[in-house]
């Protein structure tokens, strides 16, 4: 764990998600990467040939007075510059060149939708990215996780790197891993075996049936207690239908602590 991406929005939690980042960073020896979540868009043709330059300053500079803010710890943090407006393109040759171990961003970028639980910028790093997601409430501060409730409606794993994160967080804080089995309608016995890695990691192994992996999660929340939520995002399932538009509603999914979100790479 040690090149994490922090996409800055425009909501006032900007700062905090920034900070949880660099706590988390700094447990590990990791560099934290600044990107804006919302950059300049092109200048037109037709406008002067600076005004581009411009844009990109000032939301540079926006950036680098957010960075300010917040207390480094000594973890290196640098500001991405974007050479084009498609935050979700800045990721991808960022992760090339660089190799990203993780994502951590706020469920919402601004503060305009009380119904939403996941805005666009999260819910396109959790459907269009390789990389693990971080998903911060913004009403959680920093605290070391021990406690993870793995949540899977098919356990078997694609790669032993689906787990890759997760067994750095159990590796560096001695945490320890609940999994949870969820039998949905349609149940294939092949989706009930568990693959050896999990088995591993896992201090306990939880088998329900419930109609969605969320209501599993739900029957099981308050019992087990997490401090993380985390869950696979596969080419199917629940989450992934979830996620399609990018947008989730609270209506239809919603987590109080820090969701984790691992990738079939």
């Amino acid at each position: 764990m040690k090149r994490i991406l922090v996409p800055i929005g425009i909501s006032n939690n900007a700062t905090k998600t920034l900070a949880y980042a660099v706590d988390l960073a700094a447990d590990f020896g990791a560099t934290v990467y600044v990107a804006d979540a919302y950059p300049p868009a092109p200048a037109p043709a037709t406008s002067m040939a600076n005004v581009k330059g411009i844009l990109a300053e000032k939301s540079f500079n926006r950036l680098r007075e957010i960075v300010a803010q917040v207390t480094d710890k000594g973890v290196p943090i640098q500001i991405v510059q974007q050479a084009t407006s498609d935050l979700l393109e800045t990721v991808k040759q960022l992760h090339k060149k660089i190799g990203l171990d993780l994502i951590v961003v706020a469920p919402l970028s601004n503060n305009s939708n009380e119904e939403v639980f996941l805005g666009p910028v999260a819910g396109s790093m959790i459907k269009r990215t390789a990389i693990p997601v971080w998903v911060i409430p913004s009403t959680r501060t920093y605290s070391p996780p021990k406690k993870f409730l793995l949540a899977y409606k098919r356990g078997t794993l694609a790669s032993a790197n689906m787990l890759a994160a997760l067994q750095q967080f159990q590796s560096q804080y001695k945490s320890t891993v609940h999994g949870l089995l969820v039998k949905t309608p349609g149940h294939q016995a092949e989706e009930g075996r568990i693959a050896p890695e999990i088995q591993t990691i896992s201090e306990t192994l939880t088998t329900t049936v419930n109609a969605t992996i969320y209501q599993g999660v739900l029957e099981h929340f308050q019992s087990i207690a997490p401090d993380v939520l985390c869950v696979f995002r596969r080419k199917r399932g629940f989450f992934e239908k979830l996620w399609e538009p990018d947008v989730v509603l609270k209506k239809d999914f919603y987590c109080s602590v820090p969701l984790l979100v691992l990738k079939n790479n």
